[in-house]
């Protein structure tokens, strides 16, 4: 073994699947029952199946997009009838499709009999959830969704289900540390790598202010610059007309206005290169000028571009395992045999058993696993029943559904929905998601970042651009690390993006690159970030890391593009109201409706079970 690959713990025993490291591993739906013709599953899911608690690749792991991708590049799937009909079959079980369930028992017919079916080997969509346990205690955190944004703001649909699953928004201050970390200095920082800048230091105060820039690795050239820019005092349109204005931002990214308009240097647009990518999945590069500007972004000296904009409600709720607690909620509510308990508190550290999920009592089964291939209407007549075929451990088999909701990729449909018009799925295949990569690792404690000052470090040229602490959040019997002498789980953000394309084209790239790389190379450059970063504060990577969990999702925030312009949607209600693919691919076909985040190009809690209530009430 290499020295260094040594000194980082690349050889030490940690909880992780070593053997996920690459995309031609399938694995997932094999661990779950096929079916038999008569319904029955052909042996139970063994009770020990708990998909939570694993570690590794996550999020899309291997198993779970081959057959999809088999389907896209031509494959047909030989299926046979088990003889199974249901009221409604619905695709996908994340947040959308789960909720398409239980608001059609709630709305429609509470003795339904729905199927769930999903290609992922765990429920939830990009709400994922993550166990670590380490000496007999439970740490949690998210594989995917981390919160509810705005939950006062929700539309009174999506209001109304939180408020059934028992979820009270008003209890964040209850739930959350916020002064966890007030003993140990102001907890952000910014942390400059050696390989973009040259040299690694670490510069006390988000994004480098006043002081703490005075031995970072810039030039002066450059720290008057990024002291100018976020103090964002300067109008950098100054003389324009509020029409020019907008003209300027409509035509530059980001980027371009700062190195334009701004007059900032290579260092400073190094360094702000990647600010957007949490929130937006795209670097400064193909972040538009007016997008910046809508978010506060800094440069604008709060100029009027003529846009009118809603105050922005910046009420938020946890779970210490993100949005993974309300898709938990749900399941528990169609299968109350899965998991005991009733309230918001215990959902937290109830003990899901999978085996209930898919039994033959059950009015709501959820099939994982299983990745549907096609939606056919029986006899070409839109007024029949719908086939569903569905691919599950290499086999292919064949349900029947009165109604059907698809609350997957709209992206899938032109190879999945042969019923849907022409027109319709040409609109459909212009839905466009981005790549977003979370890694997390549990550390045996953490003094080194109490002895550093760090809660929050934004990393501008590194692979992980930003590295915190998970949720500060305690509920039910849950309890978090409020104290270094404890373990706590950190959390890695990565885009991967290929800057100087169109945004569009960079989705793809970063795709590609991101179903490439192995576990054990996202697993190196973890320990190597660590431990250049919390090294002087006594972190040792091969003493101090206990796990590593990769979640990796490859079709992440839910956008819509024109193909001739590659304009992509950012924000959907500046979107020309002419041109609104989504609305077009969304529409009903004959007993088939659409719902999740592609329907309304908004990847958003509220969005996923707004749309589901829609297509729940179209089919009716």
């Amino acid at each position: 073994m290499d020295p260094r690959d040594k000194r980082l713990g690349m050889d030490r025993e940690i909880t992780r699947r070593d053997f996920l490291g690459g995309v031609s591993v399938a694995i997932g739906a094999s661990m779950l029952p096929a079916c038999a013709r008569n319904g029955e599953p052909v042996g139970r899911t063994p009770s020990t199946y708990y998909p939570p608690g694993q570690s590794g690749i996550r999020g899309s792991h291997p198993g779970s997009f081959e057959v999809a991708h088999a389907t896209v590049e031509g494959a047909e799937w030989s299926a046979e009838s088990i003889g199974e009909h249901y009221d409604l079959v619905v695709v996908g079980a994340g947040i959308s499709g789960l909720a398409a369930a239980y608001i059609h028992h709630r709305d429609i017919n509470p003795g339904a009999r729905i199927l769930v079916l999903d290609n992922h080997d765990d429920f939830g969509g990009h709400a994922k959830r993550n166990e670590f346990e380490l000496d007999g205690r439970l740490f949690l955190s998210y594989g995917g969704t981390t919160f509810m944004e705005s939950p006062d703001s929700y539309p009174a649909v999506a209001k109304e289900v939180v408020r059934e699953l028992g979820i009270d928004t008003d209890r964040h201050s209850e739930v959350w540390h916020d002064d966890f970390f007030e003993p140990y200095g102001p907890g952000r920082v910014t942390w400059f790598d050696k390989e973009t800048f040259g040299a690694d230091f670490l510069a006390k105060g988000q994004y480098g202010f006043a002081d703490s820039l005075d031995d970072a690795p810039l030039s002066d050239e450059a720290k008057e610059q990024l002291l100018r820019l976020f103090a964002d005092e300067t109008d950098y349109l100054e003389g324009m007309t509020t029409d020019e204005r907008r003209e300027v931002l409509e035509t530059h990214s980001w980027r371009e206005y700062l190195e334009k308009y701004a007059g900032m240097g290579e260092e400073v647009l190094t360094f702000i290169q990647k600010m957007p990518e949490a929130a937006w999945a795209i670097g400064a590069d193909a972040y538009p000028a007016w997008l910046a500007w809508r978010n506060g972004d800094p440069g604008f000296a709060g100029m009027d571009i003529g846009y009118s904009t809603t105050p922005y409600d910046d009420s938020r709720f946890y779970f210490p395992d993100g949005n993974a607690s309300v898709a938990r909620l749900l399941v528990r509510k169609l299968v109350p045999t899965v998991a005991p308990g009733n309230t918001m508190d215990d959902v937290v550290t109830a003990k899901f058993d999978y085996s209930e999920l898919d039994q033959p009592d059950n009015l709501t089964r959820i099939r994982l696993g299983s990745t549907a291939v096609r939606l056919q209407h029986q006899g070409g007549n839109l007024d029949a029943d719908v086939d569903v075929t569905y691919v599950n451990d290499g086999s292919a088999y064949t349900v029947s559904a009165s109604r059907v909701i698809w609350a997957g990729y709209h992206s899938m449909l032109p190879y999945v929905c042969p019923d849907a018009p022409q027109a319709q799925l040409a609109e459909a295949a212009k839905a466009a998601r981005s790549p977003l990569l979370s890694a997390k690792a549990l550390i045996r404690d953490w003094h080194s970042l109490a002895n550093l000052g760090i809660r929050t470090a934004w990393c501008p040229g590194s692979f992980y651009q930003v590295v915190r602490f998970t949720h500060p959040v305690s509920m039910g019997d849950y309890r978090f690390s409020t104290s270094p002498d404890e373990p706590v789980v950190l959390h890695f953000w990565h885009n991967p993006l290929a800057p100087g394309l169109p945004a569009a084209e960079q989705f793809k790239a970063g795709r590609r690159q991101m179903l490439e790389t192995s576990f054990e190379e996202y697993e190196r450059i973890l320990r190597d970030q660590l431990e250049r970063m919390l090294g002087p504060g006594g972190f040792d990577p091969a003493r101090d890391i206990a796990a590593i969990t990769v979640n990796r999702h490859p079709h992440g925030y839910s956008y819509s593009f024109d193909p001739e312009t590659n304009e992509v949607a950012w924000w959907e209600e500046y979107w020309r109201q002419d041109q609104r693919p989504w609305v077009d691919a969304r529409q009903r076909v004959g007993n088939i409706a659409f719902a999740a985040h592609d329907a309304a190009t908004d990847a958003m809690t509220e969005t996923a079970i707004e749309q589901a209530h829609r297509a729940v009430h179209e089919l009716g």
